[in-house]
């Protein structure tokens, strides 16, 4: 059991910003740390990720790259989100994948246990 700020609601909505506590090892909370190292730069020196590239950084930029380079660019994203995880928290996961379609960006997380939880990054 972790310690985080839920920032994902469980149910759809507006997302509010507050601190729920200590949270078990959902899907949703993972796949909240894994939009985080998406959207984080790692190479600051977290976890040593000097290899890392921010999904954020990229999108700075503003151009919208055809939908498979953009597939390309984060499946890169996704795996190094994926390696930066802790290993626990890894073990739980079946795979963490992103698609594209027309620049709508959905993540898909599959837990070993069967579980999938996609979320769209708008």
């Amino acid at each position: 059991m972790s310690k985080d700020i839920r920032i994902i609601p469980q149910t759809s909505g507006e997302v509010i910003f507050s601190v729920y506590g200590t949270s078990e090892d959902t899907g949703l909370m993972l796949l909240q740390r894994l939009y985080i190292l998406l959207l984080s730069d790692q190479s600051d020196g977290y976890r040593g990720g000097s290899d890392s590239y921010s999904l954020l950084r990229f999108t700075e930029g503003g151009n919208i790259p055809p939908d498979a380079v953009l597939d390309s660019i984060l499946n890169i994203c996704c795996a190094l989100a994926l390696r930066a995880l802790d290993d626990s928290d890894r073990e739980l996961i079946q795979s963490f994948y992103g698609s594209s379609e027309e620049g709508k960006i959905t993540c898909t997380l599959t837990l070993k246990d069967g579980t999938t939880i996609s979320g769209a990054l708008q």
